[in-house]
């Protein structure tokens, strides 16, 4: 295999793995939501559920960050795959 070809393979793995975080962040974002709707649903304002609120933002954030992380990644990928292709 060729250096042009390893980059490309090395670049489409990288780019499948950062498909599947988003696909993940994106599930996790749902799950949290669910737990949001059940936690407004079914708990009143206790001492309970305001550790359950804590925790929600918590995972909340940390899921932002990597979609965020994700999008960074997909950023510097573009001009790396234009590169590849221009050395064919």
């Amino acid at each position: 295999m060729t250096d042009t070809g390893k980059e490309k393979c090395a670049h489409t793995s990288l780019r499948n793995e950062v498909d599947q975080l988003r696909l993940s962040s994106n599930h996790l974002k749902n799950l949290v939501y669910s737990m949001s709707v059940v936690m407004s649903e079914r708990m009143e304002h206790t001492q309970e559920y305001e550790a359950l609120l804590t925790l929600f933002d918590t995972v909340r954030n940390h899921i932002n960050d990597v979609q965020e992380s994700g999008e960074k990644i997909s950023e510097l990928l573009d001009p790396c795959a234009l590169e590849i292709s221009k050395s064919k």
